[in-house]
């Protein structure tokens, strides 16, 4: 399932208010391994003339 990005953030920030400090960190830190995984097959496809990934802004720099 595809959400706007508008609704993604928000439903991260509602789900960030549950969380402790340390599975917050925990959740960022699985955010930005999948934004490095997304950069790294976009960077793989444009090698192999396969369709490039549309990009995925870092949830840490949404998240204060």
């Amino acid at each position: 399932m595809r959400l706007p990005t508008k609704q993604l953030i928000s439903k991260i920030e509602t789900l960030s208010n549950d969380l402790s400090q340390n599975q917050l960190s925990n959740f960022l830190d699985i955010i930005n391994a999948m934004t490095a995984l997304v950069e790294e097959a976009s960077e793989l496809s444009n090698h192999d003339g396969a369709p490039k990934i549309k990009e995925i802004p870092a949830a840490g720099s949404i998240m204060h």
